[in-house]
């Protein structure tokens, strides 16, 4: 499912429309200042006759509110959201994708973080507005059993330590582990999605999770590899933006900077082993004002030039 953008502005037409209001505010009064301006510096006789004739222009009646519906117009256009952007990286020929959609719905490998248990006690341990809650409420709508398809898988992965303190499952696995998850879709036309779960942060006793900075970077670059495997790997890649809600991450760590990190990371792999064809970064529609889509193809091709500098 990818949004429209006016999906995009029935869900947040007040924080669009309050957006327009402080630009038009901005812009108004920098046209009513420049007009002051002007009278202050009428004396000068290059500005005379425009100021004459502006003045005269304002005793009608509706010039003043034709000047500020014009001004609000291209306000309203100027900040008219853009929730998608792209850009094709030359030397790999890879093809990466930003935009505000859902990632659930998405055709290709679609990627869940989950806890480092591989948790799926929904309510309980995983808060149900977390991607990986929405995850396990997809499968009891489609009455999947999920226990059922994970625990075959995670019996092939290493365990990297067992604690029995913790409220759910007991074996912990390495940040970056990924446990390939195949649901049943009638719509799709191999009758199947493909879902990865990647263990993204570590589960604590009382039930909260954690990431640490320098972990974040570190579980990215192993994340990567373990989809370069080829019996994961597909074309298509779908990513949201990891440890962009209900994460103990730094405050000063913005959406864009999450951004950066993930698709420097995985220019830095793709490099040396095949990921996929396209990578597709899925903005939550929440987080959809705190990225520059606009921009965001400049910024994308000097990450994809420098892929080490986070790292």
């Amino acid at each position: 499912m990818h949004y429209t953008k006016l999906q995009y502005l029935r869900r947040h037409w007040l924080s669009y429309s309050w957006s327009v209001i402080k630009t038009f505010v901005a812009w108004f009064s920098v046209v009513m200042t420049s007009f002051i301006t002007l009278r202050n510096l009428s004396d000068l006789s290059g500005l005379t006759l425009l100021y004459n004739a502006l003045s005269q222009a304002i005793e009608f009646p509706w010039t003043l509110p034709s000047v500020a519906l014009l001004v609000l117009i291209i306000v309203a256009i100027v900040r008219f959201p853009t929730i998608r952007c792209s850009y094709t990286d030359p030397q790999t020929h890879i093809r990466v994708i930003i935009e505000c959609c859902d990632l659930l719905h998405q055709d290709g490998l679609k990627v869940i973080h989950s806890v480092d248990t591989f948790d799926t006690a929904l309510g309980t341990i995983i808060t149900p507005r977390s991607l990986h809650g929405a995850f396990l409420a997809l499968c009891q709508q489609k009455k999947v059993d999920i226990d059922a398809l994970i625990e075959p898988a995670l019996s092939r992965l290493p365990i990297e330590s067992t604690d029995d303190s913790l409220p759910g499952r007991k074996n912990r696995y390495a940040l970056g582990t990924i446990c390939p998850i195949l649901l049943p879709d009638k719509k799709k036309k191999a009758n199947s999605s493909t879902f990865a779960l990647v263990s993204f942060a570590r589960m604590q006793t009382n039930g909260s999770i954690s990431i640490h900075r320098q972990e974040y970077t570190d579980f990215l670059h192993r994340m990567w590899t373990n989809l370069a495997n080829p019996t994961v790997r597909q074309e298509e890649l779908n990513v949201a933006i990891i440890g962009n809600r209900f994460i103990d991450l730094p405050a000063d760590f913005t959406t864009e900077q999450k951004i950066d990190i993930m698709v420097q990371s995985f220019f830095a792999v793709a490099r040396e082993r095949k990921i996929c064809n396209t990578l597709r970064i899925c903005v939550h529609d929440s987080n959809a004002l705190d990225v520059d889509f606009a921009h965001y193809p400049t910024v994308l091709e000097h990450l994809a030039k420098r892929p080490n500098d986070l790292l």
